[in-house]
């Protein structure tokens, strides 16, 4: 008993020096100091105190395919705390009526439900199909969700994106003029989006005086909640984010959070070229919440992806955002692709070819003989989970900053 008590506080020891050893680079102290004594929040209940004191939360989600994040996003909305309603990226703005006809239903099936599902689905994007399971996850939860609230409680969602109907285009010519004009900013959709939220939260407030909290669901650059002054083009000296036009509409009630992930920028992949998830990993990976302000997260240089113009780099997080999460290190990430049975349909197989041929600017004929659109069609049809490609790189910008 003696030699195995001596054996547990040997190995406790070297566990402690091990953990102290990957504390060595001096860059990230201020930052595992800071998770290390802070008694911050759980990332569920930041995100509801939040809601205590701002009716808008924008989250600034990672990956469209990373599943993890709706699990807490799902968490949230289903606490008897949150009154209010979601608002997303995802999705045509004129699809809202159908989402939130299924919504409100009752006692469906399972079978039902599905069906319902799908026929959302099958029309939800400008895309030929929107491929991302974690959002027919989050339609799917919230109807089940639905089933155990009353009728003034019930959650509902509203999709921000352009209008778009794929049955009111006729050619290739049609369908890559409008891609062309979503390219060229012709069509602006931050402001697009920015102005579906106000007139979708304005209504929803209007019907029902509960329903002044919004949970907005923005990626990339859309949910940046404020802009640093550029000029991108001479012919446009204002350009909004969606997060940026609904701050500025709502500027005392709006908050926007980060949520950790890693980035699409040029300069790191990583938030902080991994400082920030190297702190985290040293102080355990809590899933936990906290205001930027007057934290050493928040005074980091902000270098996330960005649409140009060095004016980025002379802000730090906490101008762009108001408060961060971390939930789940990068190693528990989860992209997953796919909608069980969305082409176990004859004609939606008929119409996917017809868009996809308008979209490659092939004729219809092609499409059906194309190899590479019939292994999509099956791969899109069942569940796809994956990790991050880049796990490797990734830990590697994170080791970085362990070491001397």
């Amino acid at each position: 008993m003696k030699t195995k008590a001596v054996l547990i506080i040997a190995i406790f020891i070297n566990s402690l020096s091990f953990s102290q050893s990957k504390q060595t680079n001096d860059s990230i102290k201020i930052f595992v100091d800071y998770l290390t004594k802070e008694n911050n929040l759980s990332s569920k209940e930041y995100l509801l105190q939040s809601f205590e004191k701002n009716d808008i939360i924008v989250l600034s989600e990672r990956h469209h395919q990373e599943i993890k994040q709706y699990e807490l996003i799902i968490d949230v909305i289903k606490d008897d705390r949150f009154k209010g309603n979601v608002y997303t990226e995802v999705g045509v703005y004129n699809s809202k009526e159908k989402i939130n006809d299924f919504l409100k239903k009752e006692g469906l099936s399972k079978e039902e439900k599905e069906t319902e599902l799908l026929k959302i689905y099958r029309n939800l994007d400008y895309e030929p199909v929107w491929d991302k399971y974690n959002y027919y996850y989050l339609l799917s939860s919230i109807y089940d969700i639905n089933q155990q609230r009353k009728e003034n409680d019930k959650i509902f969602l509203f999709p921000l994106d352009v209008e778009f109907c794929w049955d009111s285009i006729k050619c290739p010519a049609q369908y890559l003029m409008f891609q062309d004009m979503m390219e060229t900013n012709v069509i602006d959709r931050n402001r697009i989006m920015g102005k579906h939220f106000i007139k979708a939260y304005g209504n929803s407030k209007s019907n029902n005086l509960n329903k002044k909290k919004a949970l907005v669901i923005l990626n990339t650059y859309h949910g940046y909640t404020r802009i640093p002054t550029f000029l991108p083009l001479p012919t446009m000296p204002t350009v909004y984010s969606t997060a940026e036009y609904i701050f500025k509409t709502y500027p005392t009630i709006t908050k926007g959070i980060l949520i950790n992930g890693y980035s699409f920028s040029n300069i790191s992949k990583f938030v902080a070229g991994g400082k920030w998830d190297a702190a985290f990993k040293i102080a355990g990976n809590k899933n936990i919440g906290f205001d930027l302000k007057n934290t050493p997260f928040g005074t980091t240089t902000f270098d996330m992806y960005n649409f140009g113009g060095k004016q980025f780099s002379t802000v730090n997080f906490e101008y762009i955002f108001d408060g961060f999460i971390f939930y789940s290190p990068i190693e528990d990430f989860e992209l997953v692709v796919g909608i069980p049975n969305i082409f176990n349909n004859k004609e939606f197989i008929e119409e996917f070819y017809r868009r996809t041929a308008f979209e490659e600017n092939i004729t219809i004929d092609e499409a059906k003989k194309s190899k590479e659109i019939k292994d999509y069609i099956e791969t899109v049809n069942n569940l796809k989970i994956g990790k991050v490609q880049e796990l490797d790189e990734l830990n590697k910008a994170i080791s970085n900053w362990l070491t001397k």
